[in-house]
Parts: structure tokens; C-alpha cells; sequence
């Protein structure tokens, strides 16, 4: 059998012969110019680039980085066209770090990325290099991908330490921007067709987010070393206090779910997600109200502080105390940023000791700028709700409270901000955005479902643009396989089958991600080029940044005001701005 890649020519450059017939390579005229890199892990600043990779549809080149940086510095340097990487951020960095001074910037003017088209054209298919082109260019495309699993797992190589002129290794290497060239064929026609508003957008956040990961963030050491022993001591207590209070040596799941049982402890009935057993997730653990559940929360909560963030951020601090964090500007099928190694999108919302790590450098603030109810005020331009138009007018021109003036009207009377009514309606409104039946809203609200069951109905009644919205969406979306929802950029977001449901959150959770990267392009626009501000940190809907302390009050009105639109919606997009001079966790106590 033959495909479309079994005419393609690999080589590697290993003498002065070869650099110069690189070079002549290089200076044939092509439609885009592949890209890609080999490294050691996941963060430049940590690990080392091993190989810089060049092609086109028809031949692949690897490049030793130690031997040859100074030949993949000229190249790009020389280079004039169009680029193409699938991961154009990664590799990016990788390259610019690791070659300093003599390759500052990346021409971000004249980059494209595959990745970005593959999950701007499909967000539910693959988007690794390899299964992508199997998938799409040719099944042989993953084949080296085995071979040099097999060969690396029985030499006990890592990616770090397999050797370079390995050929499993340099072959597979050198073929990724000869996939990558043929994706793009494959691909760059239906984005400047169809989502061309899209693709720009993306790739202006991608530009974006790279200055982001490259500055990193500073991270109190001190802090997080005390934080480490403190809460490893009392995790270490607690456990002993479940086993000598209540024979618990080994909390499992089994062990504390027979506990439960054989002390007749009711909790919510609720099955994993295979349907084998009884879940006890934390979910089911909050039912519960006994002391051992609630150790069982406290002692997961802690080693989570420990594990996936102080342990990370000591172990992912750089010589200068900051961690440069992996930004997915599509990490989710609505295209929401998520925020790995270390993995701060999961970070509680409201608690304060994870985020007390984070500190400005000295002379700086730190100023964050969170939207102000984002999909509530999305959910209002949608549906064209007009009571829901008129709470955000009010609360706008009033300084009133939303949440509280929903309440109101469903209730028949004035709600406050601590009574617990508005968190009632704060959370049939998020609900009925996130696809909730009455059943979990009230589960969430730890109320009754009879309870919820009324500000749901009266909800519905007072403010019925919203179900209209959700039903028109449904109706729309199933004329399609799979169903899906189009955002004002052109972008459709698709759903699973039978679920057109999700239909509504995936459309008001991929446009807030939208309003959100447009506002970051404006504020690198308005902040790149100073010295006395720099983009830190993306996380949920909120924005950090660290500057001098001279400007901070001006910083933080310029977020405010880039974030913001008030023209281009029934209802003002709005955030609120924070000054924090000592930690990030501040804004949270």
C-alpha cells in the first residue's frame, strides 16, 4: 500500500555539508514553512531544547540544538515566509528562551497553528500531532510513534535522555513538521473561509499568552515550604484520630462507605460513574453530617493544597522564584483558557491560602481584574430578557446588587446581599446557564428540592425570555449532527448527541472565553511595550498583572476599562479591578 507520505525525504544535519544543503533547502519557494521542536519536558526555563525540526509536504530536517543552534537561529532569522507549528506557543517558547539575545522575538505576524485550526474546526476530535495525521494525512503517520515508545521504554530512555542521533528518534522528529505542513493543507482554506474572525483571535491570544508564560509569576518560597509542613502535620493528625477514634487505619472509599453503613449514617444517594458502587465523592461527603465526613473533606483538601500546588510551585520555581505556568487557550471544548503544571484552574474560587503564594517582585503591586457576572449578563443579551435587562440597568446606574434585585422579585420582597434568598436565585440563575435540573440546584444550595422547585417556577415566570432562549437553542441545534450553537464570532460549538441541553452553557461559556481573549489582546496592546507592567496570569474570568507601584491606581483603571464593552451588548460587560501589594490571596479574605 502506498500513501501520501511515503515519497517524504528525512534528514539530519551532522556535518558542515549538510548545514549548507539545509540552507539551499530552505531558500526554495513554498507555500508555508513547518516548524516543530523536541524537548526535554514541559517548561523552557526548567528543561532542554534537544531538537529544532524544519519541513514542508515533502522533506523533513532534525537539527541537534546544542550542536547546531546557531544554524536554527539563522534559519528563522533568514526566514521570511509563513510558519506553521501545531502548538506554535510551546514550541515558540522553547526556542526563544533557549536562544537568548540572539532570537528575542517570534514573528507572530507570519506564524499559524494547526492545533488551533484542528479545535477551532472540531473541538470534540483529537488534537495531537500524530493521531490527527493518522486520522487525516495517512494511517502510517503514528507508526514511528510505537517503535520509538518500544525502544525508549527497553533502553529506560526518558525524553530528556534519549540520544538525538538515535534514528527512531530523529526520523520521528523530523517527520512532525512534514505532518504538521500537511494539516495545514488540509485545513487553512475552511479557516479563511469560515472562521478566519475566529482564527484571529485565537491566534492573537496565543502571541498573548506566550509573553504571559515567559515572564512567569513570583512565588513566596518561604511561605510555601511553612504551608507544606504545616498542613502535612495535621493531615498526619487527623488520620490518627480516625483510626484511634474510629478504627479507620485505612480510610478507603470501601472502608468508610461500610463505616457509614454498619452506623447507620444517611448521605446522598448517588453512584460512581462506571454505576459499580455507591460514590463518595465530595459531593456525597457534604450530605453526610458526621465528624469522620467531615475530616475525610478537611484531610483531601489539604493534601490537594499540598500536592498539585505548594509541592508544585517549589518544585516549578525557576532560579528567580517564578513559575511559568502552561496557559491552554483552548484548554476546553467552549475554548475557556485552562492552566497546567501547575494546574491553577482548579483552584477553589473563594479560598485565600493557595493564592497567598503568589506575590509582586520588589517596587510592584500586583492588580487583578475579574469580570463582573459574565454569563448572567450574557444569558440577559441572549435571551433579550427585559427583566433581566432592567436588573443589570439598575444595578449599573443604582450601584444596587443583581442578584439581590432578582431576589426581590421573586420573593415580593427586598432581599439583601447576606440574605441566604439571593444565594437561592444566584444559583437557579447559574444553574439554568450550566444545564441544572431543579434536583441538583438544589443539592448545590443544600436546600429542598420543594424549595428550589419555587424560585425555579417563579424565575421562569417573572423572567421567561431565559427558557425561550434555551428552548430556541435546543430547537436549532438538532437540526444538526451533532448538534450545535453558533457565538457571534462565527465559532459553533457542538454538543453531545441527545444532550442539546448543553447547548446554552457551551454558547454562553465559549463566547464569555471569547469577550475575554479580545480583552487581553487590548490590554498587551496597551501594556506590551512598557517596562513598568507586565501580564501575568489568566485564571477563570480574572486577569493578573503586576507594575510599579506609581501607576498602580491607573493600571487598575485601564483594566477596567480594556475588559469592559458597553456598547456591543444589551447589557454592560463589566469588571472590577483589585490592588493587592502584598499576595494575591488578599482579595480573598
Amino acid at each position: 500500500m502506498t500513501g501520501p507520505l511515503d515519497h517524504v525525504n528525512l534528514r539530519r544535519v551532522n556535518t558542515f555539508d549538510d548545514a549548507g544543503e539545509f540552507m539551499r533547502w530552505l531558500g526554495e519557494r513554498r507555500r508555508v514553512l513547518g516548524v516543530d521542536t523536541e524537548t526535554g519536558g514541559f517548561i523552557p526555563e526548567l528543561q532542554r531544547l534537544r531538537l529544532a525540526q524544519f519541513g514542508d509536504l515533502d522533506t523533513g530536517w532534525a537539527i541537534d540544538w546544542e550542536r547546531w543552534s546557531g544554524l536554527v537561529i539563522e534559519a528563522l532569522t533568514k526566514y521570511e515566509g509563513d510558519m506553521v507549528l501545531h502548538n506554535s506557543k510551546f514550541d515558540s517558547r522553547f526556542i526563544t528562551h533557549h536562544a537568548g539575545k540572539d532570537f528575542p522575538k517570534w514573528p507572530w505576524d507570519r506564524t499559524h497553528d494547526t492545533m488551533t485550526m484542528a479545535h477551532i474546526l472540531n473541538p470534540l476530535r483529537l488534537k495531537g500531532l500524530k493521531p490527527l495525521s493518522a486520522m487525516l494525512i495517512d494511517p502510517k503517520a503514528a507508526s514511528a510513534q510505537k517503535l520509538l515508545d518500544e525502544a525508549m521504554s527497553k533502553n529506560k530512555w526518558t525524553w530528556d535522555t534519549v540520544p538525538t542521533d538515535f534514528p527512531l528518534y530523529w526520523i520521528y522528529a523530523a517527520m512532525d513538521p512534514v505532518l504538521t505542513c500537511h494539516i495545514y493543507e488540509k485545513f487553512h482554506e475552511e479557516i479563511a473561509a469560515s472562521y478566519q474572525q475566529v482564527y484571529d483571535l485565537e491566534m492573537g491570544t496565543t502571541r498573548v499568552i506566550a509573553k504571559m508564560e515567559a515572564k512567569g509569576a513570583k512565588i513566596n518560597l518561604e511561605y510555601c515550604h511553612e504551608k507544606t509542613a504545616q498542613l502535612t502535620q495535621w493531615s498526619h493528625s487527623a488520620k490518627e484520630w480516625l483510626s484511634s477514634a474510629h478504627g479507620l487505619h485505612n480510610p478507603t472509599d470501601m472502608t468508610l462507605l461500610r463505616f457509614f453503613q454498619e452506623n447507620n449514617v444517611p448521605m446522598l444517594d448517588k453512584l460512581t460513574k462506571s454505576g459499580s458502587r455507591q460514590a463518595l465523592d465530595k459531593e456525597v461527603l457534604q450530605s453526610i453530617d458526621h465528624p469522620v465526613a467531615e475530616t475525610i473533606l478537611a484531610i483531601r483538601k489539604v493534601e490537594k493544597q499540598v500536592g498539585p500546588y505548594f509541592s508544585n510551585f517549589i518544585e516549578y520555581a525557576d532560579a528567580n522564584d517564578r513559575i511559568h505556568p502552561s496557559i491552554w487557550t483552548m484548554g476546553t471544548r467552549t475554548a475557556r483558557m485552562s492552566v497546567t503544571n501547575p494546574a491553577l484552574q482548579t483552584l477553589p474560587r473563594d479560598d485565600p491560602t493557595i493564592r497567598t503564594a503568589f506575590i509582586p517582585s520588589d517596587g510592584r503591586a500586583l492588580v487583578t481584574a475579574d469580570y463582573d457576572q459574565i454569563e448572567a449578563r450574557l444569558t440577559a443579551h441572549f435571551s433579550e430578557d427585559p427583566g433581566l435587562i432592567e436588573a443589570f440597568r439598575l444595578a449599573q446606574t443604582e450601584g444596587t446588587d443583581f442578584f439581590c434585585t432578582i431576589a426581590s422579585t421573586i420573593f415580593g420582597r427586598p432581599i439583601g446581599k447576606k440574605a441566604p434568598e439571593r444565594q437561592l436565585t444566584k444559583n437557579t440563575v447559574y444553574g439554568k446557564i450550566y444545564g441544572a435540573g431543579v434536583d441538583k440546584m438544589a443539592l448545590t444550595a443544600r436546600v429542598p428540592i420543594e424549595t428550589m422547585q419555587f424560585v425555579n417556577d417563579t424565575f421562569d415566570h417573572q423572567f421567561p425570555g431565559v427558557k425561550i432562549m434555551q428552548n430556541r437553542i435546543n430547537f436549532e441545534g438538532k437540526r444538526h449532527r451533532p448538534p450545535r450553537v453558533e457565538t457571534p464570532t462565527g465559532r459553533h460549538m457542538y454538543a453531545d448527541d441527545r444532550k442539546e441541553y448543553t447547548l446554552t452553557n457551551y454558547k454562553i461559556q465559549c463566547h464569555a472565553a471569547e469577550v475575554f481573549k479580545g480583552a487581553l489582546i487590548r490590554l498587551d496592546n496597551v501594556f506590551g511595550d512598557s517596562d513598568q507592567v507586565d501580564l501575568l496570569l489568566p485564571v477563570h474570568d480574572e486577569q493578573m498583572l503586576e507594575c510599579d507601584i506609581d501607576i498602580v491606581d491607573d493600571v487598575a483603571r485601564t483594566m477596567e476599562r480594556e475588559m469592559a464593552d458597553l456598547d456591543n451588548y444589551l447589557v454592560p460587560i463589566t469588571a472590577s479591578s483589585d490592588i493587592l501589594m502584598n499576595n494575591w490571596g488578599d482579595k480573598y479574605r
